[in-house]
């Protein structure tokens, strides 16, 4: 038996032909998408870690959305705002909006460089530049971090909702067995396009349910006004800076947003790959702006309503994660809300199809392939993805079965974690200046002092009101990013030209 509140429970097995026609409807789609994807998919590297770079710009953007919100944003993220209050939005659509002007600027950069010298990863770009293999096992190293913490994340709640959705009749932990199996067999046989198309429809999917369930909320509270007049006495200190607990002060809401948003939705290995995977550097400006506005739509209608109204009508909830089904079988007949956890379980499956994907693609190319076996041809690195995702599948499901956590903590760790990655993207793309050392050196400082900082291994320095240990490690890895550029020897003449030249002429 799972933690899910029991009154979703009840009215799940009180509705049982309804769930099942909802369920079945949604993985008849994602078989038939599956099949027609598998049609296309090419037995080569580039067709199936980037789709052979011939996604359109709808296609890439859905897959972005889609890919990112999983859990955290349908659950998490509404249970944070429900714990925290309204600043927490204000760090997501912060974050959000740095995000859309950094994916206009490296999203073309990147494109063309991966076009030109046929990359696939981001180790193969940083690995290029910096001559170093070091810097490949960075990435790999960043990607093993980041993807297993999701994957970890997506699994457990994905095991909790077929637990639900069933009835009781799939164990929480036979239910992480059963995504993960769906997941393993949609990556092999679909590749990137698979995931990309399946993304298309689930972040449609999604972003209708949120808006369905946002103006339901509305309607069930008598206006905008009656969401937040249930907030009582809490109401001042819920919407409003620092909000509950004091934590969100400006500087805290922007250094949440730098391993939230930034590190998530831009420098993680998965959305890299869907910079490399668009038909045209053309496409970024459009990507960026509508980014923005699928992330208003969601976190608007979605996260802030959900947070606000839930606080409203439940004073308590045993886990803040589940905050958001509780309130759709409030607000929503039950066939509604059937959908809505339908659309969470296509926000998982989106998630962690994702980045099993990723995880396999960074460690087979930009550590099997440029450290142990450098002679492995097209063919070969697809089988070796292939079998690699299984071992990925099974570590994930032993993970989340021995470690249930809250979302929204794994998610800002996570993007932590690959947000080090910024200086020497930008040393790579911008700044010829940047010297290997500097690439090599304060990346991994960053790294180390996120572990011991929002591990409280050591005492951030800067108290946290004023800056997480994320953010601070950030600054750390930029201060010490452009010092080591100043005191060593820059990319010789040719590197540079080969980068930072093509980049001029194309664009």
């Amino acid at each position: 038996m799972s933690s899910f509140p029991a009154e979703i429970r009840e009215l799940v097995l009180s509705n049982y032909p309804l769930i099942l026609a909802a369920l079945g409807g949604y993985f008849a789609i994602f078989l038939l998408i599956s099949w027609a994807a598998k049609r296309r998919l090419a037995q080569e590297a580039t067709d199936y870690i980037v789709a052979s770079r011939d996604l359109g710009w709808l296609v890439v953007t859905f897959t972005m959305f889609a890919s990112v919100l999983s859990g955290v944003g349908m659950a998490g993220l509404p249970g944070t705002v429900y714990s925290v209050g309204v600043p927490f939005v204000v760090s997501i659509l912060a974050g959000n909006s740095v995000c859309a002007m950094l994916m206009w600027y490296v999203g073309p950069r990147i494109w063309v460089l991966g076009k030109k010298y046929h990359f696939n990863t981001p180790g193969d770009l940083l690995g290029e530049y910096y001559q170093s293999d070091t810097i490949r096992i960075y990435t790999v190293i960043a990607s093993i971090l980041y993807n297993i913490t999701y994957i970890v994340a997506q699994l457990l709640a994905g095991g909790i909702l077929l637990n639900v959705l069933s009835g009781d009749m799939i164990s929480s932990g036979l239910g992480s067995v059963i995504i993960a199996i769906i997941v393993v067999l949609h990556v092999v046989s679909a590749g990137l396009r698979g995931i990309a198309w399946l993304d298309l429809f689930n972040g449609l999917f999604i972003l209708g349910s949120l808006i369905a369930y946002g103006l339901m909320i509305i309607g069930a509270a008598g206006g905008l006004a009656g969401v937040m007049d249930g907030l009582g006495a809490i109401k001042e200190t819920f919407l409003t800076i620092p909000g509950i607990g004091g934590a969100y002060t400006p500087s805290y809401i922007y250094g949440i947003a730098i391993g939230l948003s930034v590190g998530s939705v831009v420098l993680s290995p998965a959305m890299w790959i869907r910079m490399y995977s668009a038909r045209s550097k053309a496409h970024f400006a459009k990507i960026s702006a509508m980014m923005l506005v699928l992330w208003g739509l969601a976190f608007v209608m979605g996260t802030f309503l959900i947070g606000v109204y839930g606080r409203s009508v439940f004073s308590e909830v045993e886990s803040p994660d589940f905050v958001s089904s509780l309130l759709a079988f409030k607000v929503m007949p039950i066939f509604p809300a059937a959908l809505f956890l339908v659309a969470v379980l296509a926000a998982i499956i989106s998630t962690t199809d994702t980045y099993m994907h990723t995880l396999t693609a960074t460690v087979v190319r930009d550590f099997v392939g440029a450290v142990v076996w450098p002679g492995m041809d097209s063919s070969q690195e697809v089988k070796l993805n292939r079998a690699l995702i299984i071992l990925v599948a099974g570590i994930g499901v032993l993970l989340a079965l021995l470690n249930p956590v809250l979302i929204t903590p794994l998610a800002i760790f996570a993007g932590a974690i690959t947000v080090q990655l910024l200086t020497p993207l930008l040393g790579a793309i911008t700044w010829s200046r940047a010297s290997t050392e500097a690439a090599l050196i304060a990346p991994a400082v960053g790294i180390g002092l996120t572990f011991a900082w929002e591990l409280d291994f050591l005492p951030n320095p800067v108290p946290v009101h004023i800056l997480p240990g994320l953010a601070t490690a950030f600054f750390v890895n930029v201060f010490l990013f452009l010092l080591i550029s100043f005191m060593t020897r820059p990319q010789p003449p040719e590197q540079v030209e080969k980068f930072h030249g093509v980049i001029a002429r194309e664009l």
